[in-house]
This record gives C-alpha cells, structure tokens and sequence, in this order.
C-alpha cells in the first residue's frame, strides 16, 4: 500500500518536470525577444498598449501550460506597462485599458489561486507518506500483545480498539488520497487536452500572424506603389494645370484681338461707306461738271465765234476750268481713297479668318486639355479604389485569441489593435483626399 502510494504521487508530481524544462526554454526565447525589442519601444501610446497586450498573450499561453510562475510574471509586466500607460498618456482610449487592466488583474488573481492551490496539494501529498507507516506500529503492537492476553485480557481488547481505530482513520486518509489521486489525474488529463487545444490555437494564431504579416508587408508594397502613381498623377494635373492656364491667357489675348479686329474691320467698312458715298457725291458733281463745262464751252466757242473780245467770258470759263481741274483732283483722291479701301478690305478679312482659324485652334487644345483633367480625374480615383481594396485586405487580417463570450467587448480592442497597424495609410489617404479637394477646387 505504502508502495502504491509513493508510485501514485509519482504519477501526479514528475509530469511537471519536463514541463518546467520546456517553460524555462519559452521563457528564456520570450525573455530575449523581449529584450531584443526593448530598444525599438518609443515612448508612444499605442506601442505601449500593443506590447502589454503581447505580454498577456504570452502570460495566457504559460497558464495553459501550467507554467504558473512564469505566466504570472508576464501578467506582472504587462500590469506594469498598463500602469506606465495610465500614468504617462491617462487621455489615450481610457476605456480600453481599463478594460485590459481588468483582464490582466483576474488573470493575475486566478495564477496565484493555481499556485496556492498547486502548493497545498503538494504539501498534503508530502505529509500523507509520514501517516502510511502508521499500520506497522500498530502492527508491531499487535504482534507485541501476542503474549499479555496470558496474563489479562483488558490490554488486547484495548489494543484490538486502538488497532481498529488507526485502520480506519488509514483507510479514510486512503479514500481521500486515492480521491484526490483521482482528481489530480482528471485534472491532469484536462491540462494536457487544454495544452493541445492552446498549442493548436496557437498554432493557429501563428500561421495566421504569418498571413497577416505578409498582408501586410504586401499591402506597404501596393501603398508604396499607389503613393508613386499618386506622385505622377499630381505632377502631371499640376503641369496640365499650368497648360492650362497659359492656354487660357493666350485665348483671353486672341478674343481680344479679335474684338479688336472686329472693332477695325467696322471701322474699315464705314469708312468704305463714306468713301463711296463722297465718290458718288464727287461723281454727280463732276458729271454735273462736265455738262457745265460742255456747256460753257458751246457758249465759249458761241462767244469766241461771236465775241472774240469779251474778257468777262473767258474769265468765266478760266474759272470754271479751274473748278473743273479742282473736281478732277477730288475725284482722282476719291478714287484713289476707294482703291486704297478695296485693297485693305481683302487683308482685314484675311487676318479675320486667321483669327477665327487661331481661336478655334485655341478652342479644340481646350477641348482635349479637357478630356485630359477627366482622364486623370478618373485615374485618380481608380488609386482611390485601390487604397480602399488595401485598407480592406489589411483589415481582413485579424488575430483571434477570444472566446465567444467576449466577442463584443473585444471588437473595440481589435479595432485599436488594426488602427495601429494601418495608421499611417489613413493619414497618407487623409492627405490625398485633401489634395483631390483642392485640385477640384
């Protein structure tokens, strides 16, 4: 029985020994993680909450592991860091850390009732093989009271009680062994089907922080790539822009030259009018001229053939000459002025219609300007779109660590957790939409 015992407490105390081996191992891989990250940590809210969330992970993985010491340290460290947060940033989403304080503090009172709990058996199983040898002794007593039965028989009945009274309480001290042997041995049963479920959640949660990882990796290099096609996008609108504008400065110059042309070209065209209206006026006159002249001269030659000697006649038709001559000039200026009128009119409308081919010029580069602001408009919300298919992967890659029932209360944890991750593309996609407002502006 005493044999049994010690075999049975075997069974319940060696399975920890390899099991502090291997949590020795992670914590000292943990520990050099820890402190190969240490000189990365700045002095940011967000980076601070991220590694006390960390460190409770692990705390949780090493209570899974009945590595009660070492969780209960990482649930220590990440107190602590919750503590620093509070103290340092108490503005920065104080909800959530008081919800993460929370969680570290139970976690830290359920480690240390494991550990008392873990302690008083240990104590109660080491105490239990000093009472086996208790059947000996009273064996030896029964085999010592062989012989005074010869001389009374009051000492074996009291022996024989005593006997009876020491077995039961070794036999009642053996039931509770044996029940708490058994109950050890379920509990042990249930940590080791508990540590397989945690190592293949673990499992799980690494193969899925490897995805999330290269998601996120993949999601720098396409923001990395939009970013440069945004550049070129924007230095292209911006030297369209310009075109732009000179183009609309050169076309405001020629709509006004053409106003100017046109300004001429009705001067031009009432002048002509007056030119032709003074040539038609120099016309009548001077036909009007003419028959004065025809008619002077008749009478001159009237007079010549019947008054060769009158000066008052010749005076008249030297005056009337002169008049003639004076007509002539005007007409001769007249004409020249309408000459001069008919050759500047052709040019005027040669320099109209090169105008007008010139504006029309100017309308069609507007046009395709145009069409090229919309294409651009259009490519630049196609980046748009690709930022968003992005911001979409890197939100599908989420960690999963809680149970059901805590679904809801964690939702706004996970969102800070991916706000951290995808801050700065929110601020570089805040700066776009800045930049688009203004170019449609």
């Amino acid at each position: 029985m005493e044999r049994w015992i010690v075999m049975g407490m075997s069974i319940i105390i060696a399975p920890h020994l390899p099991m502090k081996r291997i949590g020795s191992i992670l914590f000292i891989g943990f520990f050099f993680l820890a402190t190969t990250q240490f000189g990365a940590q700045q002095d940011d809210p967000s980076e601070i909450f991220l590694k006390a969330y960390m460190t409770a992970q692990q705390g949780e993985k090493f209570e899974h592991e009945n590595q009660f010491k070492t969780a209960l340290a990482k649930y220590r460290s990440a107190g602590n860091l919750i503590e620093e947060l509070r103290k340092s940033h108490p503005d920065w989403q104080p909800a959530i850390v008081d919800y993460r304080g929370r969680k570290i503090s139970e976690g830290i009172l359920r480690i240390q009732d494991k550990i008392s709990t873990q302690s008083d058996l240990a104590s109660g199983a080491s105490r239990s093989p000093e009472a086996v040898p208790a059947p000996s002794q009273g064996g030896g007593q029964s085999e010592a009271g062989v012989e005074p039965p010869r001389a009374s028989e009051t000492t074996p009945r009291a022996s024989g009680e005593s006997i009876k009274a020491t077995t039961k309480k070794l036999r009642d001290n053996l039931d509770q062994l044996q029940a708490a042997l058994e109950k050890s041995q379920s509990d042990l049963e249930t940590a080791r089907k508990e540590k397989e479920l945690v190592n293949t959640r673990l499992q799980q949660s690494n193969s899925k922080l490897e995805k999330a990882q290269s998601e996120v990796e993949k999601s720098k290099k396409a923001e990395h790539e939009v970013s440069n096609r945004l550049a070129q996008a924007q230095e292209s609108l911006k030297a369209l822009q310009s075109s732009r504008d000179s183009s609309t400065k050169e076309q405001e110059q020629l709509r006004a030259e053409v106003a100017r042309l046109k300004d001429a070209v009705a001067a031009a065209d009432e002048a002509r009018l007056t030119a032709e209206k003074q040539k038609d006026e120099t016309n009548a006159k001077f036909a009007e001229a003419n028959k004065q002249i025809a008619t002077l001269a008749q009478e001159r030659d009237q007079a010549r053939d019947q008054l060769k000697g009158m000066k008052e006649t010749e005076q008249r038709v030297q005056a009337l000459l002169a008049e003639s001559s004076d007509l002539k000039q005007k007409l001769a200026s007249a004409e020249e002025s309408v000459r001069k009128l008919s050759e500047d009119k052709p040019k005027n409308t040669e320099e109209f219609a090169n105008a007008k081919q010139q504006v029309a010029q100017l309308q069609q580069q507007l046009i395709e300007t145009q069409k090229q602001n919309q294409y651009f408009e259009a490519r630049v919300a196609e980046l748009s779109v690709q930022l968003d298919d992005t911001s979409a992967q890197v939100q599908s890659a989420k960690l999963t660590g809680a149970n059901a029932e805590e679904t809801t209360r964690l939702a706004k944890e996970n969102e800070l957790l991916r706000n951290i991750v995808v801050r700065e593309r929110k601020e570089e996609a805040r700066r776009y939409q800045a930049k688009n407002l203004m170019l449609a502006e």
